[in-house]
């Protein structure tokens, strides 16, 4: 396929955003079978939808699927509508894709979080983009892409905090570093059992601090709710190898890390669903979630 149809792509993308890129433009040209968009500035990229397929939520893989992004995005802040709607790379439309089904289903989404959570679920309730009022816990702006309240099979409560990553690296910032976030950060770490030693400064390291942060909310959220079980659960692209290696330095600090972490790949979320799910449908939703994110191959052409 000649690259112009896929449209501009970014010359200063590292090797897997490139090819993450491409093969959403590809997915945009191919599957979509619309003209690529632009950012805010009106510069064009293969991998964004224009404002009219964005309205016809293109960048969801179902209608349902953009129902539940669009009554989200109406309660408030915690989406960017840009992002969200607009840009088929970024992370934040592939969670809706990947747990939107679930929000609305809880059956379902007992059914698929079962093999997946801490002490399995026998039930479960799925939130995308969500957080508790920070002035009761963190006081920052900290939030889970997805969150999971659930019971576990001996109907003990319990919550996941989900992150979810396709190519964008974790926040680029360190907080609760000797700044006005450590004392509310180092009162939650002191009073829970998951760090080795939770004093210890390099829990807050760039390449892990936001990890770090979404599971000292888990813990807030226990500590406020006792008996609440919690754990935080980080999945990512089978091929992004550098998170893969910051995730596995970070769990070298937890104490108990096979009940309070775990860190899954999209292809591990993918191949635990798919002997779970009948319905033609969601084998559809399942199959088109794959293409569009792990079947690189599809694009392999065009690169």
């Amino acid at each position: 396929m000649s690259l112009d149809r896929l449209g501009p792509q970014y010359h200063r993308d590292n090797s897997q955003t490139a090819r993450m890129r491409l093969h959403q433009s590809w997915w945009r040209s191919v599957r979509l079978e619309v003209e690529w968009g632009t950012d805010r500035n009106g510069t064009p990229y293969g991998n964004l939808l224009a404002e009219v397929d964005a309205k016809r939520g293109l960048n969801f893989l179902t209608e349902s699927i953009h129902q539940c992004a669009l009554r989200r995005m109406n309660t408030g802040p915690g989406v960017e509508e840009f992002r969200c709607t607009r840009n088929l790379l970024s992370s934040q439309p592939m969670a809706f894709n990947l747990f939107g089904p679930l929000s609305q289903d809880h059956e379902l989404a007992a059914r698929l979080m079962d093999p997946l959570l801490p002490g399995g679920a026998s039930e479960a309730n799925v939130r995308i983009e969500w957080a508790p009022p920070k002035s009761q816990h963190l006081a920052d702006n900290t939030s889970f892409d997805v969150a999971v309240r659930y019971k576990t099979r001996t109907g003990k409560p319990a919550l996941a905090g989900i992150e979810t990553k396709l190519t964008e690296p974790f926040s680029r910032k360190t907080y609760g570093y000797k700044d006005h976030h450590t004392e509310a950060y180092q009162r939650v770490a002191r009073s829970s059992k998951v760090w080795r030693d939770p004093t210890d400064d390099r829990l807050s390291d760039i390449n892990w601090n936001q990890v770090w942060r979404n599971h000292l909310l888990v813990e807030s959220i226990r500590q406020s709710e006792p008996g609440l079980l919690g754990s935080q659960i980080v999945v990512l692209h089978p091929l992004d190898k550098r998170c893969a290696s910051n995730v596995a330095k970070y769990v070298d600090f937890l104490s108990d890390p096979g009940q309070t972490f775990r860190f899954l790949t999209l292809s591990d979320v993918l191949n635990t669903w798919r002997p779970l799910l009948d319905e033609p449908d969601h084998q559809r939703w399942l199959d088109d979630f794959e293409d569009r994110y792990i079947n690189l191959f599809l694009s392999e052409s065009s690169s």
